[in-house]
């Protein structure tokens, strides 16, 4: 007997490929296929290369809510060096959402 190894996803996992699916639309609808962060004087920015959504907190504190995970409000469109860049610095998330999303 052959034993299968392929493990099924969990609701978190469920939930971030739900919310993807959302964004991604957003983004079409938004024409949103650029990097909003460009944080081309800290970072090399790949403007429209490598696009992610960058979340506001992390994955965690959504825990698996799919609506909150794709609000607006709560992600930008960033390339891999930018998102990275602001990933673990709590300010500048901060920064970058108030100044791409306003005060939400």
């Amino acid at each position: 007997m052959q034993r299968s190894y392929i493990k099924k996803s969990g609701k978190i996992a469920r939930a971030n490929t739900k919310a993807r699916k959302i964004i991604a639309e957003k983004c079409q609808e938004l024409d949103l296929n650029y990097c909003e962060i460009a944080f081309n004087k800290d970072v090399q920015c790949l403007g429209t290369s490598f696009l992610a959504p960058a979340h506001k907190h992390k994955r965690a504190w959504y825990k698996g809510d799919v609506e909150l995970l794709a609000d607006y409000n709560e992600w930008v469109a960033a390339c891999v060096n930018c998102h990275n860049h602001m990933e673990f610095n709590p300010k500048l998330t901060e920064e970058v959402f108030e100044r791409l999303r306003g005060n939400v």
